[in-house]
């Protein structure tokens, strides 16, 4: 009885369901062994699906749109219309505001189609789609920006560097992701960034400015307790040569600032080993950290104590 049933309902093999008050068709296909809603069916030929896509993409119906090129790509990826439905995939996408969904379709484009005649188009669109990510507000905890805009941006910004190392977009988007990783407190990243724009790109319009960041940031993770004093040092020195190098007024006098809280906190830095050995009754190694902050750093107010105590213990030293 229960196999006459199946028969019968294979020869039939049409049903009406109801739902919200009209009829969904659905037939049942014995090859799949699965109910199949013909709406929603691939079409017959890849031109005939890539038209139903594009119908809905024109009636601005981004996201039956999406869905229709999606299955195009699913049945027919290596039909002549793919690159195009892959591509119309990530424009659907990025007009229904799915951002990452339009950047991963993009992606897939120059992945699976790499002679595709959008290359240019599409990494332009992702470029635009990382700063979407960079630029939205996001929301904090505990001071600390949540991150997952910002690393979808990172994201981005290195996909198109990779899809073309020297295009046009590829020095604005590592120095756009160097200013994400800072964002992050992720100072190695930034650097390695930074530092990457002034060696792979030279001759770029960005160089100064990369040089004048990468110096900031050294100076960021000077103030951060996990990252060690060759920061600071490394951060002197690039703030020393902007100061008397930049041919723009208004940056040598912010470097000369912080060159001059640099040299403060290294003054510091020096007058507390000083200290610590003075503690210890270790006078003379004490004077010599003492004398270290006088002869590197004389004009800061750390100087101006270590010379009182440099009076002070060669006195003990003496007696």
């Amino acid at each position: 009885m229960r196999k006459n049933l199946i028969v019968f309902a294979t020869v039939i093999s049409v049903f009406f369901v109801w739902t919200n008050s009209s009829y969904a068709f659905w037939i049942w296909t014995p090859k799949s062994k699965t109910m199949v809603n013909p709406k929603f069916a691939v079409k017959d030929t890849p031109r005939e699906q890539y038209d139903w896509a594009m119908s809905f993409f024109q009636q601005k119906d981004f996201k039956r749109a999406a869905e229709e090129f999606v299955r195009f790509i699913k049945f027919y990826s290596d039909s002549e219309q793919a690159p195009e439905a892959q591509y119309y995939a990530g424009r659907a996408y990025e007009e229904a505001g799915k951002y990452y969904f339009a950047f991963q379709n993009y992606q897939k484009t120059i992945d699976n189609y790499p002679y595709t005649q959008r290359m240019d188009e599409i990494i332009k669109r992702e470029y635009n789609i990382a700063n979407i990510f960079q630029s939205k507000e996001s929301a904090k905890l505990m001071e600390l920006e949540l991150s997952i805009s910002l690393d979808r941006a990172v994201e981005v910004y290195k996909k198109i560097v990779d899809n073309n190392p020297f295009g046009k977009l590829a020095e604005r988007s590592l120095f756009k992701m160097a200013e994400c990783y800072r964002r992050m407190f992720r100072y190695t990243e930034a650097i390695e960034a930074y530092e990457k724009i002034i060696n792979d790109y030279p001759e770029s319009r960005l160089v100064p400015e990369a040089k004048y960041q990468l110096a900031y940031t050294r100076y960021d993770a000077s103030l951060n307790p996990e990252y060690d004093q060759e920061s600071t040092e490394e951060a002197l020195k690039e703030f020393k040569e902007i100061s008397t190098s930049s041919p723009v007024p208004s940056v040598a006098n912010d470097a000369e600032k912080v060159l001059s809280e640099l040299r403060n906190k290294k003054a510091d830095s020096v007058f507390n080993v000083a200290t610590f050995y003075e503690r210890q009754g270790k006078y003379r190694s004490a004077v010599i950290y003492y004398r270290d902050v006088t002869s590197k750093f004389p004009d800061t107010q750390a100087a101006q104590k270590a010379r009182e105590k440099i009076s002070k213990l060669e006195k003990k030293i003496k007696d």
